[in-house]
C-alpha cells in the first residue's frame, strides 16, 4: 500500500509541475518554483531512496517508530501543502517576469556603489570578526551553546546572539558586490571567501542562501528565465561541498589555517541522503506520531508568540523563556528529536493538522507570492529588485524551518540591516533611485508635438533622449 501511494505521489507531483510549466508566470523566480523543488526532493525523491535502502538512523536517533498509517499521513499531508502552497502562489502572483532595463537602472547600479561600500565597511568587519570567534570556539571544541535541560532546546550562555549572527550579513554583502560589478571575476572574490569561512565555522544553510541568490541574480542579469548549465554547476559544487561539510562539521577546513581540536565524529555508516540535514519526511513522521496521537492536542499557532519575545536579549530579561513564551506541547516527552526541523507542511501539521498545513503553506504562498507581485512586477528599482531576491533565497532554508520566526530571523541579518543600511547611506547622500529618476526625466518631457515626436522615437533613441534630460550631478 505504502509502495503504491508513493507512485501516486510521484505521478501527481509530475502532473502538478507539468500544469505549472505551462502557466505563464512559471520560471525560477517565482516563489512556486522553489517550492515544487523542496518538495520533489524531501517529500518526492528522497522517500523512494528511503524505501529502497531501508532508512532506519533518524527513527534509531529519536527512539520512535512510525506506523504505516503515520507514513502514508505524512506522504498525503505533504501534497496537500504542495497544492495549497502553489495554488495560493498562482494566485496572487500571476504575472510573468519581464525583463526591463533601461538607462535609468545602469544609472542608478552605478550611483549605488559608493554607498555601497560604505555600508560594507561599516557591516564587514563585525561579521568578520563574528565568524572568526565562531571558528575559534569551534576548532577548540569549547561553544557556549547548550541544551536546556527541560525542552532541550539550544540557548546561548555567553554572549549575545545578535553578534553571533552578524557572521550572516557576509553572505548578501559577498552576492550584491558580485551583482554590483556585473559578475566580473574579482567581483566573485568575496563570494568564494565568504563560502570558504562559513563552510569552515560548519555552517551550512548561509552558504547555500548565498550561492542561490547569486544563481537567482546572475539568471535575472542574463535574461534567463530558467537556469542554463552554469547555474546547474553552482548548484552541484554547493551540494558536494554541503556533503563535505556535513562530514566533518567544517574540521577539515579549519585546518587548512588554524589548529583543530574539535572532535569528530563517525558518520561512515550513514546510507546517501540519509543524513539528518535531508530528513525532513522522517521529521514529519515524528510530528504525525507525536501530535495529536500521543500529545492530545495541538498547538494552535501558539509557537508564533515567540515572534514578540526573540528579540530580547537574555541579559535584559532574565526569565525570557526557552523558545515560544506558551508551550503546549513538548516534543521530548514522546523521543529525542535533537535537531529536528519540521518543514513548512510539518510545522502546520504540528499547529493544527490538517487544517493547520493548509493555513501554514498558505501563509507562506501569500507572503512570497505578494513580495514577487509588489517588489519585482510592481516596481522597476535596484533596491526592490535585491531585497526580493534575497528575501526568494531565505525560502531555501525557510521551507526547510518551515516557521514564520526563523524567516523573519533570516531576513533581519540577510536582508534589512545590510540593505537597510545600505538605503539609509544613499538616503543621505541623496542619490535617487531610478523610479525617481523616470518621473523626473517625466515631468521634464516637452508637451504638445515634442511628445508626438517622441512616440515616433525608436526605443534607444527613446532612452538616449530620456538620459539627457537627467540632471549631471545624479
Amino acid at each position: 500500500m505504502y509502495d503504491l501511494l508513493l507512485l501516486a505521489s510521484t505521478l501527481f507531483y509530475i502532473a502538478v509541475v507539468f500544469i505549472y510549466v505551462h502557466r505563464p508566470a512559471a520560471s525560477v523566480f517565482h516563489p512556486a518554483s522553489l517550492y515544487l523543488l523542496f518538495h520533489g526532493f524531501i517529500f518526492v525523491l528522497r522517500p523512494i531512496v528511503a524505501r529502497l535502502m531501508d532508512f532506519e538512523f533518524v527513527y534509531a536517533t529519536f527512539k520512535f517508530q512510525p506506523s504505516l498509517s503515520d507514513k502514508m499521513t505524512v506522504i498525503l499531508a505533504a501534497n496537500l501543502g504542495m497544492v495549497t502552497f502553489v495554488a495560493t502562489a498562482m494566485s496572487v502572483a500571476r504575472q510573468p517576469v519581464v525583463f526591463e532595463r533601461d538607462t535609468y537602472d545602469e544609472i542608478s547600479r552605478r550611483s549605488l556603489r559608493k554607498p555601497f561600500i560604505a555600508a560594507a565597511m561599516i557591516l564587514a568587519p563585525i561579521g568578520l570578526y563574528s565568524i572568526y570567534d565562531y571558528w575559534m570556539s569551534s576548532a577548540s571544541d569549547a561553544s557556549t551553546m547548550v541544551f536546556d535541560a527541560e525542552t532541550n532546546i539550544r540557548i546561548n550562555t555567553t554572549g549575545s546572539g545578535y553578534f553571533f549572527e552578524m557572521q550572516l550579513v557576509l553572505a548578501s554583502l559577498s552576492v550584491v558586490t558580485a551583482w554590483l560589478y556585473r559578475f566580473r571575476w574579482w567581483a566573485l572574490l568575496p563570494f568564494a571567501f565568504f563560502v570558504f569561512l562559513k563552510a569552515g565555522s560548519g555552517g551550512r544553510g548561509a552558504f547555500v542562501y548565498a550561492s542561490f541568490a547569486l544563481i537567482l541574480l546572475w539568471l535575472w542579469e542574463n535574461r534567463r528565465k530558467w537556469p542554463e548549465w552554469r547555474a546547474m554547476a553552482l548548484g552541484v559544487g554547493v551540494l558536494l561541498l554541503f556533503n563535505f561539510v556535513v562530514a566533518d562539521r567544517g574540521k577539515a577546513i579549519r585546518s587548512l589555517v588554524v589548529t583543530d581540536e574539535a572532535r569528530t565524529y563517525d558518520r561512515a555508516a550513514l546510507k546517501p541522503l540519509e543524513h539528518m540535514d535531508f530528513a525532513n519526511m522522517e521529521y514529519f513522521e515524528y510530528l504525525v506520531y507525536a501530535v495529536p496521537q500521543r500529545s492530545g492536542t495541538y498547538d494552535y499557532f501558539l509557537s508564533n508568540l515567540q515572534i514578540f519575545t526573540e528579540w530580547i536579549p537574555r541579559a535584559l530579561w532574565s526569565g525570557k523563556p526557552v523558545g515560544a513564551p506558551i508551550k503546549t506541547i513538548n516534543l521530548f516527552d514522546y523521543g529525542s528529536p535533537l535537531g529536528m526541523t519540521n518543514s513548512l507542511p510539518g510545522m502546520g501539521w504540528y499547529e493544527w493538522g490538517w487544517i493547520g498545513v493548509v493555513i501554514q503553506c498558505a501563509v507562506f504562498a501569500l507572503i512570497f507570492g505578494f513580495a514577487y507581485r509588489w517588489l519585482l512586477i510592481g516596481r522597476r528599482s535596484t533596491f526592490a529588485l535585491l531585497v526580493y531576491m534575497l528575501f526568494l533565497a531565505t525560502a531555501v532554508i525557510g521551507f526547510r524551518d518551515g516557521s514564520l520566526l526563523s524567516t523573519i530571523r533570516m531576513s533581519l541579518f540577510y536582508l534589512v540591516i545590510p540593505l537597510g543600511l545600505w538605503w539609509g547611506i544613499a538616503r543621505m547622500l541623496n542619490i535617487p533611485g531610478a523610479m525617481a529618476m523616470r518621473e523626473d526625466a517625466q515631468r521634464r518631457l516637452p508637451q504638445g508635438a515634442a511628445l508626438q515626436e517622441r512616440a515616433a522615437m525608436t526605443p534607444a533613441e527613446r532612452r538616449k533622449a530620456l538620459a539627457r534630460l537627467v540632471p549631471a550631478s545624479r
